[in-house]
């Protein structure tokens, strides 16, 4: 009798790298337009610089929640096309767009009522007219959550179906719009942070406006369909909050450990403070793009593991997971070969550039000597086969056991190390994420934990 034949792969060469390509653009245009976005508030003088600053702390800590809400959701529906249940598919999209923009705009109303003392409780005693600059960009910013959330929920959907470069239009569009935006209110009208408010407002509408229609369209295996007549099914939302709730809180303690570390550095003066941005925004070239192989991970593993393909899931992750740590050499061997003149890009003394220099290749070989590829990259690929615990717990033990205990610990045992403190902690938590995940994908437990 004669064996029965392979099943064709899934994804070819060609399909991943056009999955790839989409993401790497949409990840740089999003750095250089939030670096654009950043000198234009500057020319509003230090008060609005402080305050965006501060505000953005705390809107991408909630957004990220919504948006991971979104995106754990999307696993759920990569999953349904998989094993070809485009019913399911639909009624998957349009339950983690319910589930999103509820809890968007629960975080929103709430907030609208409390904006002044949350700032007083998480800032203290800032100056008066920091404090003023930020209530206005807060309460401006909180009224764009819904949108938000909507349009990631779009751009969650596509991307579960492999439509990347429609959800890089959309994003595309988002920054384009907020840049523009802010050119005419801030240099047009002069309305400083609230002109730089309502830009990202207005943007994240249009954001949301384009995500729906794109993700409408009903030539989509798994579309928005009918979304203005609310239909909860119980057993799908159970599998959207399952996954979606769970990569949220991982979301939300992350950046919460990323404010407490953020207080630390604070203290070790204007210069560390200075440095430690132009490091962590020059890295983030690196970390973003190899990040960007984890997106690509989840439509691929989730739509082999929802049609009964194991061992293509393992293939892919190999073969993604290659190309991703070959990019991670290639750009941080870059960035810290070229650091000294990338650090000339922002306008500090000479002192400062220097130390930004040395704390921006620390960062690089940090990331390369810690395998950062092995580090996060896995994780998207666990989290689309199912196994959410695990991804959940490993990053909440790394993150406050290392890159915030660790990071506290060596600043009170060794004050002296300073900046160098911060660094150490973030090396030793990607390590040990990078051995985790290598032991975990070898034992094949993340194999079992489909989700539909």
């Amino acid at each position: 009798m004669d064996a029965p034949a392979a099943r064709s792969p899934l994804f070819s060469n060609k399909a991943l790298v056009s999955l790839t390509i989409p993401i790497i653009i949409d990840a740089l245009l999003a750095i250089i337009a939030g670096m654009v976005d950043s000198a234009m508030v500057s020319s509003a003088g230090e008060a609005a610089v402080s305050a965006v600053s501060l505000v953005d702390a705390i809107n991408i800590l909630f957004i990220s929640i919504c948006s991971s809400l979104a995106i754990g959701g999307s696993v759920v529906t990569a999953q349904y096309i998989g094993s070809r249940n485009y019913d399911k598919a639909k009624i998957s999209a349009n339950q983690l767009l319910y589930a999103a923009t509820f809890v968007a705009t629960a975080l929103m109303v709430v907030m609208l009522c409390f904006h002044g003392p949350l700032l007083r409780l998480i800032y203290g005693s800032i100056e008066a007219d920091v404090y003023e600059n930020a209530k206005i960009y807060f309460f401006i910013t909180l009224l764009g959550y819904p949108f938000s959330a909507i349009g990631n929920s779009a751009t969650a959907v596509l991307r579960s179906m492999g439509q990347n470069r429609q959800a890089v239009i959309i994003t595309i569009a988002f920054n384009v719009i907020n840049v523009i935006g802010n050119t005419i209110l801030i240099y047009g009208f002069h309305l400083g942070v609230a002109g730089a408010a309502i830009s990202t407002t207005f943007s994240r509408l249009v954001f949301a406006f384009l995500g729906t229609i794109l993700a409408h369209r009903k030539t989509l295996p798994a579309h928005f369909q009918d979304i203005l007549r609310f239909r909860l099914d119980l057993d799908v939302m159970r599998r959207v909050l399952r996954i979606g709730l769970a990569n949220g809180m991982e979301g939300g303690l992350f950046y919460v450990g990323k404010i407490l570390i953020s207080s630390l550095v604070s203290s070790f003066g204007t210069v560390a403070i200075a440095a430690n941005s132009v490091s962590f925004t020059i890295n983030n070239i690196g970390w973003t793009i190899v990040g960007g192989f984890g997106t690509v991970m989840l439509t691929v593993v989730g739509q082999c593991i929802g049609a009964g393909e194991p061992g293509q899931a393992k293939a892919y992750i190999k073969k993604l997971l290659t190309a991703a740590t070959a990019a991670m050499v290639i750009l941080f061997s870059s960035l810290f070969l070229l650091r000294h003149q990338l650090v000339r890009l922002f306008d500090f003394g000479p002192e400062t550039l220097e130390i930004s220099a040395y704390y921006t290749g620390i960062g690089a070989l940090c990331s390369i000597f810690s395998l950062y590829s092995f580090s996060f990259v896995p994780m998207s690929a666990f989290r689309a086969a199912g196994d959410i615990r695990y991804a959940m717990i490993l990053s909440i033990i790394s993150m406050f056991a290392f890159r915030v205990g660790l990071c506290f610990l060596l600043n009170t045992l060794f004050p002296s190390m300073g900046l160098l403190c911060v660094f150490a902690g973030m090396w030793v938590d990607w390590i040990f994420r990078s051995v985790t995940n290598i032991l975990r994908y070898r034992s094949g437990k993340w194999l079992h934990k489909k989700l539909v």
